[in-house]
């Protein structure tokens, strides 16, 4: 199936800078059940996550925090899931990262996907593909961690995000 390369245009940028859920200021503040389906995106909001005892099925994350190289948290290291690399440049969604984001949330097993580019943008792929219910977690650059219950609402919006983004290829 292919959905071709999605790619940012300058009158999204400002959108998407906004909190897309509920913004917390300390991951203590995040109350999951057992039986959450738990997706993080970005290396600072997967590590803290794993260190608070949430196992989350999915983390993407790039080696980076805020467009900085950072060494990957041991954390990420030694969570036990299986791992897909994919390239996904700034400002951009790819096929790739769409194929592989869609398969880790229909597999049983928890993945950790890792992104050579940058994988802020891939929030809207997790939330079009993730389950009804399903907690993305993700950074708010210096405030805190976006959490979103996924329902149909928040699809809608993601739907409309990504059409506006195929119409700039």
């Amino acid at each position: 199936m292919s959905h071709g390369d999605l790619k940012l245009p300058d009158s999204l940028r400002k959108d998407l800078k906004k909190p897309l859920g509920r913004l917390i200021e300390d991951i203590k503040e995040l109350h999951v059940d057992e039986k959450d389906i738990v997706i993080c995106v970005g290396d600072h909001t997967s590590d803290i996550t794993l260190n608070s005892n949430i196992k989350p099925k999915i983390i993407i994350f790039d080696g980076k925090v805020m467009r900085r190289k950072i060494k990957i948290p041991e954390s990420i290291k030694n969570f036990s899931a299986n791992e897909i690399r994919i390239p996904n440049p700034a400002g951009h969604i790819t096929e790739e990262s769409l194929d592989a984001i869609s398969y880790a949330i229909n597999s049983e097993s928890r993945f950790k996907i890792r992104v050579d580019g940058e994988e802020d943008l891939l929030t809207l792929a997790v939330i079009k593909f993730a389950p009804p219910n399903s907690i993305i977690l993700y950074g708010q650059p210096n405030e805190g961690v976006v959490v979103i219950r996924v329902d149909d609402k928040i699809k809608i919006k993601t739907k409309k995000f990504m059409e506006l983004m195929k119409n700039e290829n």
